[in-house]
């Protein structure tokens, strides 16, 4: 009987290194992570005019429109959700212009693209006047976008909050 029991202890102590073993790989497996969000393209949509009322002039200014298009990839085995933020646009190191990013979810193991509509300041722009008429003349514009998101990924009490600084220099090239 005694060498029946010591059998029977290897046996069960390797089938329970093999349950603990399976938890251990399901649970990293399905651990919440980061989504991942990268600026795919920005493309020219036009010009807005308007009337600047700040100053005691009457001054007419002409803004640019760009609609750029944010991949938002979620590897995570359930949802995410994430708030709104502002999308800094750069021109030379100056900040040329912003863009809203709405808050919005998005399902699991998913892509999608997000187009978001940004405005570039025309008083701004006319500090770099001589750069952005080189830079029509060369069909390239180079722009510097930054974005901080946070969200959070939720699977049952476990909270996974996330935050993703987004920061990408694009060149952005003119449509004939």
């Amino acid at each position: 009987m005694r060498d029946l029991e010591k059998k029977a202890f290897p046996a069960t102590a390797g089938a329970v290194a093999l349950c603990c073993a399976f938890a251990g790989v399901t649970l990293f497996r399905i651990r919440p992570r980061d989504p991942i969000f990268e600026v795919l393209s920005i493309t020219f949509k036009g010009f807005k005019f308007r009337f600047c009322t700040d100053s005691p002039l009457l001054l007419a200014i002409i803004d640019a429109e760009l609609i750029l298009s944010i991949k938002v990839i979620n590897p995570n085995v359930l949802p995410i959700e994430y708030t709104s933020t502002v999308m800094d646009i750069f021109y030379h190191g100056d900040l040329l212009g912003q863009a809203k990013v709405d808050e919005g979810s998005q399902d699991a193991n998913s892509q999608e693209v997000l187009k978001v509509v940004a405005k570039l300041d025309g008083l701004e722009m006319t500090n770099h006047l001589a750069q952005l008429v080189s830079d029509v003349k060369n069909r390239e514009m180079n722009l510097h976008s930054v974005v901080t998101i946070k969200g959070n990924a939720r699977l049952w009490k476990w909270t996974h909050a996330f935050e993703v600084r987004c920061d990408v220099f694009n060149f952005f090239i003119f449509s004939s």
